[in-house]
């Protein structure tokens, strides 16, 4: 019986050791094919064609961070539609970015192809909802990246609201009381689909990297989210 046990076990060894090599292999699998696709689309012409994840070319350099791959895109395009593109779940590109970095090469390429037209276009994919009911800057502090909120989110008009808010109620008197009716407004915008204010979501997300000046931030302009 001791025997058959020891068998048992040893075999149940082998098979655990013999099944790690083939998770990191399809690991490296996937990352292969991501880079296939990306290449592929750098000598394709049609940059808003979607894969088989419902992503365009852009939308897969973005989530993976490939500054490269963007501003590669950016020169090969005619037009900026590429980046405008809206994909699953009502995403645009700045919903899914993978860092700082990648915003600002997104962010470089739209000035790039929208030069008159900039500051009108960023404010709009800023402030674009997704099918969770959340901005950009929103989808990323639910993912725990901090370091895009100092980018993405003084071109929102939760922003904007928060920062009028503030200036009236800093002067106190009656004007802080008519502030606080514009603060339940703000409340309000500051929402996803599930309720949560954009403060919420940061403190939920306290632990990632950055986020303790993002929950300052809300604490000194808006304590009320």
């Amino acid at each position: 019986m001791k025997n058959i046990l020891f068998i048992l076990v040893v075999c149940l060894m082998v098979s655990v050791v013999n099944a790690a090599p083939s998770v990191d292999a399809r690991q490296e699998r996937r990352q292969q094919l991501v880079h296939e696709y990306l290449t592929r689309a750098l000598s394709s012409s049609d940059l808003n064609k979607e894969n088989e994840f419902g992503d365009t070319p852009v939308f897969t350099a973005a989530q993976n961070g490939d500054v490269t791959a963007i501003l590669k895109y950016g020169k090969q395009a005619a037009t900026g539609t590429f980046l405008l593109h809206i994909g699953k779940n009502g995403n645009n590109v700045f919903h899914v970015a993978r860092n700082a970095q990648t915003f600002q090469a997104l962010a470089r390429e739209l000035r790039h192809f929208y030069p008159n037209d900039y500051k009108i276009k960023i404010r709009q994919m800023m402030n674009q909802r997704n099918q969770l009911g959340e901005i950009p800057v929103q989808t990323q502090i639910n993912y725990g990246r901090a370091d895009t909120f100092r980018i993405a989110f003084p071109y929102t008009e939760i922003y904007e609201k928060i920062m009028a808010v503030k200036s009236k109620l800093d002067k106190g008197g009656i004007v802080a009381e008519v502030a606080q009716t514009e603060a339940a407004v703000v409340i309000e915008l500051s929402k996803d689909g599930s309720g949560r204010t954009i403060a919420q979501a940061a403190r939920d997300n306290a632990a990632a990297p950055g986020m303790d000046r993002v929950i300052s931030f809300f604490h000194e302009n808006a304590s009320y989210l």
